[in-house]
């Protein structure tokens, strides 16, 4: 499309004349396509837009229109429409799939549209891929072609691949050819994207990576925590169990022995049957201080008192027998 950048302004009144010709459409879709490509070189959109909304309309039966629909939505006022860019790009390379120019206006709207978080899927981007490829085979002078893959292949995070071929477009740039700057800045700009792509990725891989590492970890320390406290449940258990029948063993002695010593105390007179039963109190209040201090029955300090008062009062009925 060098012929777009060296027209003359004799060439584009020609030109305008061929658009207005409604003797052969197709001759004036051409030359309408060189006039519009020469606005969309230049960025003109509005020009572009104007052009286009003037004779578009003549020109509906021509597949190839699609592709000036898709450049008109790049060429939005309010920024690039990169869905309706897509959908019209998608229908010229449907169209015109061996069109090599097409393939990679195709291809470079895919990935825009991938690189503004649009759903592309990975079918789709390698598909592009490889039509870009074979593309880049035929016209390996074409440094577009190269970029465009480069921006594919960081969408499919191959990196290195796309660091290479982008470095490789700056380096077929031709700076003698007009628009060289403007190419040369997105080229950059795609270089700093898929730079900022490779660290965003390399920092959330390390990221899922530290989270999936503290999960395996947080995991491994419940358990632990549960292992433990079932055990020590089992040991409490097991500790109350002994407590219980121990206190149940303990309550039966002190019953029979209670029983006995009631017993006996009916057949004594009525002084030895008081020494008797207090001396058996002392003895039951000794028994249970005792019981209580083994088991950790309330504080030590609370069982002083008791057991002070269980031996004074057996102590009252051995020295008075």
């Amino acid at each position: 499309m060098a012929i777009c950048t060296s027209l003359t302004e004799a060439d584009v009144a020609e030109l305008e004349e061929l658009v207005r010709d409604t003797a052969d459409p197709l001759r004036a879709f051409n030359a309408f396509y060189i006039l519009l490509a020469r606005h969309r070189r230049a960025l003109d959109g509005g020009r572009f837009r104007t052009l286009y909304l003037r004779h578009a309309g003549r020109f509906s039966a021509i597949p190839m229109r699609a592709v000036l629909e898709s450049d008109l939505a790049l060429l939005d006022p309010m920024g690039p429409n990169l869905p309706a860019a897509l959908r019209h790009a998608v229908t010229a390379v449907t169209a015109y799939p061996d069109n090599l120019a097409l393939v990679a206006h195709h291809a470079r709207v895919l990935a825009e549209y991938g690189w503004s978080g649009g759903e592309t899927s990975e079918d789709e981007l390698r598909e592009a891929l490889t039509q870009v490829e074979r593309a880049v085979e035929i016209s390996p002078e074409q440094a577009r072609y190269r970029a465009v893959r480069a921006q594919l292949a960081a969408l499919l995070d191959d990196f290195d691949t796309a660091l290479a071929s982008v470095q490789r477009a700056l380096d077929l740039e031709d700076s003698a050819r007009s628009g060289y700057a403007v190419r040369i800045v997105e080229y950059h700009r795609i270089r700093a994207d898929i730079v900022l792509r490779r660290e965003t990725e390399q920092n959330r891989r390390t990221l899922r990576e530290t989270a999936e590492r503290l999960e395996r970890s947080m995991e491994e320390r419940v358990r632990r925590v549960a292992e433990e406290t079932r055990a020590h449940e089992q040991k409490e258990l097991t500790r109350l169990r002994s407590e219980t029948l121990a206190s149940l063993g303990l309550l039966a002695a002190v019953i029979a022995f209670i029983a006995t010593g009631t017993q006996i105390a009916q057949d004594l007179p009525v002084r030895e049957a008081l020494r008797l039963l207090a001396g058996l109190a002392g003895m039951l209040t000794l028994v249970f201080t005792a019981f209580g201090a083994i088991f950790g029955v309330g504080r030590p300090a609370r069982l002083v008192l008791p057991g002070l008062f269980g031996a004074v009062l057996f102590l009252f009925a051995w020295a008075t027998a």
